[in-house]
């Protein structure tokens, strides 16, 4: 159990974690004009988080299995419907004491449902024997969540960041991969794969398209176009250099 554990907190949690303070220290040192790009980074790692997502609960649902499309749609319809519900109904309206941090802790709550399904992953290849397969897996991972910090970052914006809210921050999108670690020894439904999977796409979406509202603007489209690019890119090869390593795509 502590192995697993261990596992999970090297995969998740210290990249997660490294992600934010490498994206607040370089929101601090890097010019104002280059926000937009920052912001559109973070937009590209959630889009491509976004795909991953659709694709890993589609390959799950089975033409012959009504249940399995209920639970897709339903649970799509719940965290990207209902949360554009939510904010429509003021929970997090307009003024600012309506609202904690809503879009950060969103982005969070979507990565930590991804994880969950990564940390599942490396579980399972560590239950099986497969050492040199799991350090790689975590490795791999590892790399990939770092780079999620900029999306939880990017979506702050201009409101500054506390210590409680990074530590926070960190914990629900860290923290599920350790728990995927030892759920994978349990053995899981494929319609609870789905419903996380679905659950974390809907809520991502809804993520990106609030913030391209807010950042897409006339002045800065190129940057945000080109940093958008330059997210997705990262992710990508990311996930192709484990793939050439490990031959399991992320």
């Amino acid at each position: 159990m502590l192995d697993v554990l261990g596992l999970g907190v090297v995969a998740g949690l210290i990249p997660v974690y490294l992600g934010i303070f490498a994206a607040l220290y370089l929101g601090k040192v890097l010019p104002r004009t280059w926000e937009g790009g920052l912001i559109g980074v973070a937009n590209g790692v959630l889009v491509y988080l976004f795909f991953d997502l659709m694709h890993e609960a589609t390959e799950q649902t089975g033409a012959r299995d009504p249940i399995s499309w209920l639970v897709f749609l339903g649970s799509l319809a719940v965290s990207f419907v209902g949360l554009v519900a939510v904010e429509s109904s003021q929970v997090f309206g307009a003024r600012a004491g309506n609202r904690i941090l809503p879009l950060p802790y969103m982005i969070a709550v979507g990565m930590g449902l991804h994880n969950l399904g990564e940390g599942l992953a490396i579980g399972t290849s560590y239950a099986g024997g497969q050492y040199t397969l799991s350090a790689l897996l975590v490795a791999g991972f590892g790399l990939h969540n770092g780079t999620e910090g900029f999306g939880i970052v990017g979506a702050a914006g201009k409101t500054p960041l506390s210590w409680r809210d990074v530590a926070l921050l960190g914990l629900i999108a860290g923290l599920p991969t350790c728990v995927g670690t030892v759920l994978s020894g349990q053995g899981v439904s494929s319609y609870f794969s789905i419903c996380f999977y679905a659950l974390a796409a809907g809520s991502l979406l809804y993520v990106v398209l609030s913030l391209t509202v807010i950042s897409y603007t006339a002045t800065r489209r190129l940057q945000v176009s080109a940093g958008m690019f330059a997210g997705i890119a990262i992710m990508y090869l990311t996930a192709m250099l484990l793939t050439l390593v490990s031959g399991v795509r992320s």
